[in-house]
């Protein structure tokens, strides 16, 4: 009973030991708070490029340096820029499975006025977003299988 009794004691000493010296999960991979930070899909974004997954092509996006901005808010709502227009509204998220949507109601902050091409393009793939995944500093936005929106948090 003794041999137990010691066994027992060491056990739940190096238990505690363990549990008391270890580092945390991304202490031990070597990260801080503001990388993952960046791991959210959350903040201010700016549309760099569309691009697909079948390829390294990318069409890399030119337009006013005011245009494409993106905010997504923790409470579940959006503003930003079009090409001409301020756009706002609601969207829904999953982080663990990475689906997001947009809501097409009220998209528009003021009225749709002198949209370009290039920003009906942007709005109409906007709305058809169905998942997301974050890369570091980048945000990929899927409004197909393989087609997808590279935003990156903006240079101030």
């Amino acid at each position: 009973m003794r041999e137990y009794k010691a066994f027992i004691l060491l056990f739940l000493l190096a238990t505690a030991s363990v549990l008391f010296f270890s580092c945390s999960k991304e202490d031990a991979l070597g990260l801080e708070n503001s990388p993952l930070e960046l791991q959210s899909p959350y903040g201010e974004w700016k549309l760099r490029e569309y691009g697909v997954t079948y390829s390294d092509q990318r069409q890399i996006v030119v337009a006013n340096p005011s245009s494409f901005y993106l905010t997504l808010n923790k409470d579940g709502t959006f503003t930003g820029t079009s090409s001409t227009n301020q756009i706002s509204g609601k969207f829904t998220i999953d982080s663990r499975r990475g689906v997001i949507s947009f809501a097409q109601a009220d998209f528009y902050s003021s009225n749709k006025h002198n949209e370009t091409n290039v920003g009906s393009v942007y709005l109409s793939r906007l709305l058809k977003v169905t998942k997301y995944r974050v890369f570091t500093d980048k945000l990929h936005l899927y409004y197909s299988d393989k087609e997808y929106m590279v935003f990156a948090k903006p240079v101030n």
